[in-house]
């Protein structure tokens, strides 16, 4: 059941890619800053990282989900309702910024399951928001194709009262460390980066994992609609078969737990370049091109499971605060390759976007290769 609320609310902050074109016509959006909506919901959760996230150290799980809902549920209406490039911008920020939700739950569940179940538990969890950020697409494109993209946040702000009520259910009060002070929580977030090496390498790594992973699902949506004519909806099915890679993550996990997540990490990671040179070479075969984002979504599944995995193995009390410098890496730097990804596009296309993204993913390669023994 958290990992279907994870799926639910990290949703809201991915419907938009399917979405750029059809927006930017109804609303006058320059196609070339189009890149910029998904980035700025990234943006918005990487301050929601910084600035709520490590609440859930001091004050009950319950506590912050109850206040970080609601918010974005007003922030899903702005974005249903918006007149203009500035409010929809605006609401795209405050998607993200009260988009914790899946980041609070990953820690919440760690806490409760011993060490050698780490990997599955975190992998149960992975499977609900890889899933969530990939069948938002689908919903997005079909919904968007037969009632306009307005009724596809309609939609969300539905589906979000309704997490409420499951959240309501099976997220129990919990005692917690309430004397630690919120200028303290905040300042211990740059004192955790400086003292825990293998903090900073598996940030770096899942940076460049997840930007790449992205630079995919926001230059794909240009380059089908441009060499296949594809609209909205088709453009989303795509989305249904990265999600097959979300099954797997359990059993990554496991495979975690048992062979190590440093090893799984590098792993992973060659895959993701192995995607990408797929995507360059066989750019006019979808079928192969489907292998090729199978891979991709694997490797990626793969990469953030591993990182997580290492991080959760360290201290429990500021466990929360260690996901949320994790995740501040990921969204900040992602959402700012994300931004580059129109232009990108326009400069040389295709092949621009396959060198964009597969650089990401062999330079986050490097990385867990070069600091291995950090783990």
């Amino acid at each position: 059941m958290l990992a279907f609320v994870a799926a639910v609310s990290v949703a809201n902050g991915y419907y938009v890619q399917p979405l750029l074109l059809q927006i930017g016509e109804a609303l006058g959006v320059p196609a070339h800053l189009l890149g910029v909506l998904p980035g700025l919901s990234q943006i918005g959760l990487a301050f929601g990282l910084v600035a709520l996230l490590p609440l859930a150290d001091s004050h009950s799980a319950r506590k912050v989900l109850f206040a970080v809902i609601p918010l974005q549920i007003c922030a899903l209406l702005l974005m249903a309702t918006a007149s203009g490039g500035l409010v929809l911008m605006a609401g795209s920020f405050l998607i993200g910024l009260f988009g914790v939700t899946p980041y609070v739950l990953p820690p919440f569940a760690s806490l409760r399951v011993p060490a050698t179940r780490l990997g599955h538990t975190t992998g149960r969890l992975s499977r609900g928001v890889i899933s969530g950020i990939l069948l938002a697409r689908s919903i997005a494109g079909v919904v968007a194709v037969h009632f306009g993209w307005r009724y596809v946040y309609f939609f969300a702000v539905v589906a979000m009262m309704g997490m409420l009520g499951v959240v309501a259910r099976i997220v129990k009060p919990q005692k917690c460390n309430s004397s630690v002070s919120y200028k303290e929580l905040l300042a211990s977030l740059l004192r955790l980066f400086r003292k825990q090496p293998a903090l900073r390498v598996a940030a770096a790594c899942q940076w460049l994992s997840f930007s790449s992973f992205n630079v995919f699902w926001i230059g794909s949506s240009f380059y089908l609609n441009e060499k296949f004519h594809w609209k909205a909806d088709a453009i989303g099915y795509v989305g249904v078969l990265g999600a097959f890679a979300a099954f797997f993550a359990p059993w990554i996990g496991k495979l975690a737990d048992r062979v190590g997540p440093a090893k799984t990490r590098i792993v992973a990671l060659t895959a993701m370049v192995a995607g990408w040179c797929v995507f360059a070479f066989w750019s006019d075969n979808l079928p192969v091109m489907a292998m090729g984002l199978i891979v991709l979504d694997v490797g990626a599944a793969v990469a953030d499971i591993s990182n997580r995995t290492l991080l959760y193995l360290g201290d429990r009390e500021v466990r929360t605060r260690v996901n949320a410098v994790y995740q501040i890496a990921m969204f900040g730097g992602a959402s700012v390759m994300s931004a580059f990804v129109g232009i990108v596009w326009y400069w040389r296309g295709w092949p621009a976007v396959c060198l964009f993204g597969g650089g990401c993913a062999g330079l986050s390669g490097l990385i867990a290769w070069r600091y291995r023994h950090y783990s």
